[in-house]
């Protein structure tokens, strides 16, 4: 069967599925494989569920009613994706970058629905899977803002080869999944990755122009690049003016200059503000409505979010983290805190070979700054980390919920952060209560 003809299906079902925990009815069922899963073994369970049909690679189950083979069902999912994609046609902008860039995904698809019908990346869909999905979700949107991960060479090359963005936008290149790109001109290559499409398509490289290195990635790679910035070819630019802990900020777009009170913690995020301005501008969006959009947005996705307790005040970043963005977080906190600290903090992942090298250097840094109290969970912590009278190590997270349970703390401002294996968002109770 083509792609065509499994699109048509597509069209008269209710979406794509690929885990049977999800509401299944009328759905395809592709059965993925992965590290830990093989979707081929829940194939008689989705049609059970209710799934219209299920595309597998498994070649017994070729008979079965309901039952599509194909030699890879991934290849199927991302050339319907792009068979889907090139149909609805909407103005597809994409983002990529160490740090940042789920925050600045929401700040941009916030901008942009000012103006725009607009689709965006759920969550954190953003590998070889979530790209995809994010794509086939979509219905008559007129632009798409679409979230581009990657932890190794070529990921980013083979997701825009499906979503064929017309501009790109990389927030920043940091000290992230180094256990597949092995430096940081590792990953600056491979995020590179993004201007190298967009140079070869024709598209259009938004740059913020305050970064050195990646504007000279993309005018290096040939794309048509737009510096966002102060006098930039997309004039946007953001002044702290103060925190309590969100972000109060002075945003100049253009000769226009409005005066902001933000849902954000942490003065990181005035650069997201800038790169999401800055598309904004790209796509036509009035600056008030920018602005807008920007002084109204509330994160609620473990990034940056602000929550207020009966105990503590706690900044929970929870999702993810790495050797760059745990400093940008810790640094910030400790620039607006007017209490006493408590860092929370869990292993980042994905370090490979530099893993211990990298959470001793956290440690240290930690060392030399005024913290009241740092509380460390997970095994490469454990291993680096001596406990003192300010400081707990914990091998897991667990150990850690324990003492919290037994010892809540109180009066803090807490920052929590950790890479999402750690799951720290399950000491918020512990910590806001």
């Amino acid at each position: 069967m083509s792609t065509e003809q499994i699109y048509e299906l597509f069209l008269q079902s209710a979406g794509i599925c690929t885990d049977t925990r999800a509401e299944l009815s009328n759905s395809i069922f592709f059965a993925l494989k992965g590290d830990q899963f093989d979707g081929n073994s829940f194939v008689e369970d989705a049609l059970k569920l209710g799934c219209r049909l299920a595309i597998t690679d498994r070649k017994e189950l070729k008979d079965r009613p309901g039952v599509i083979f194909v030699p890879s069902p991934l290849l199927l999912l991302q050339k319907l994706a792009r068979y889907h994609r090139e149909r609805v046609n909407p103005r597809l902008v994409a983002i990529t970058g160490s740090n940042g860039k789920t925050t600045t995904k929401e700040l941009m698809a916030a901008v942009l629905s000012r103006k725009y019908r607009v689709a965006s990346t759920r969550g954190n869909l953003n590998n070889h899977i979530g790209v995809p999905l994010t794509l086939l979700s979509m219905k008559d949107e007129e632009v798409a803002v679409v979230e581009m991960g990657a932890n190794h060479a070529g990921e980013i090359a083979e997701l825009a080869a499906i979503a064929l963005p017309e501009a790109g936008v990389i927030t920043n290149v940091g000290k992230a999944h180094l256990e597949g790109f092995g430096s940081l001109q590792g990953v600056l290559d491979a995020k590179g990755e993004l201007y190298d499409f967009l140079a070869a398509h024709e598209g259009k490289a938004l740059v913020d122009g305050s970064d050195g290195l990646l504007l000279q990635k993309a005018l290096d790679s040939g794309t048509n690049t737009l510096v966002i910035g102060p006098g930039g070819d997309l004039p946007v630019d953001a002044e702290l003016i103060g925190q309590s802990p969100c972000l109060e900020v002075k945003l100049t777009l253009g000769e226009e200059v409005h005066l902001l009170n933000t849902g954000l913690v942490g003065s990181y995020n005035l650069q997201n503000m800038v790169l999401a301005a800055g598309v904004g501008l790209y796509f036509g969006v009035p600056s008030g409505e920018i602005a807008s959009a920007l002084a109204t947005y509330r994160p609620l996705n473990q990034r940056s979010q602000l929550l207020e307790g009966n105990r503590n005040r706690v900044v929970l970043d929870s999702y993810n983290a790495n050797p760059s963005s745990m400093r940008e977080a810790i640094g910030s906190l400790l620039t607006y805190a007017s209490s006493p600290t408590m860092l929370v903090l869990g292993d980042m992942a994905e370090l490979g070979d530099a893993s211990l090298k990298e959470h001793k250097e956290l440690v240290e840094w930690i060392g030399s700054l005024e913290v009241d109290r740092v509380l460390l969970a997970g095994p490469n912590f454990y291993q680096v980390c001596e406990p003192s009278s300010s400081t707990s190590v914990f091998r897991e997270r667990k150990e850690l919920e324990q003492y919290l349970a037994k010892d809540p703390p109180e009066g803090y401002l807490v920052l929590v952060k950790g890479s999402r294996v750690m799951e720290l968002e399950k000491l918020a109770p512990l910590l806001n209560d």
